[in-house]
């Protein structure tokens, strides 16, 4: 087992837009190995027209090789 990390995101822009953000980031994580354990929304605010800002902590395990760079 890898050591857990908290990462803090915050996300603007509307649905569709926020959705591709957290995807690509979910996907950065995914390709350098790492495992996505939890994505809690801690925070949500209408912003403009039709826009939200969204904050997220997404919890993921790193496995031995990354847990030096971290």
């Amino acid at each position: 087992m890898g050591k857990l990390k908290a990462e803090f995101v915050v996300i603007e822009g509307n649905s569709v837009e926020i959705t591709e953000k957290l995807n690509e980031i979910l996907d950065a994580f995914q390709e350098n190995g790492a495992i996505i354990k939890d994505i809690k929304v801690n925070y949500t605010k209408e912003h403009g027209f039709d826009g939200f800002l969204v904050a997220y902590t997404i919890i993921v395990e790193l496995p031995k090789e990354m847990e030096l760079e971290a």
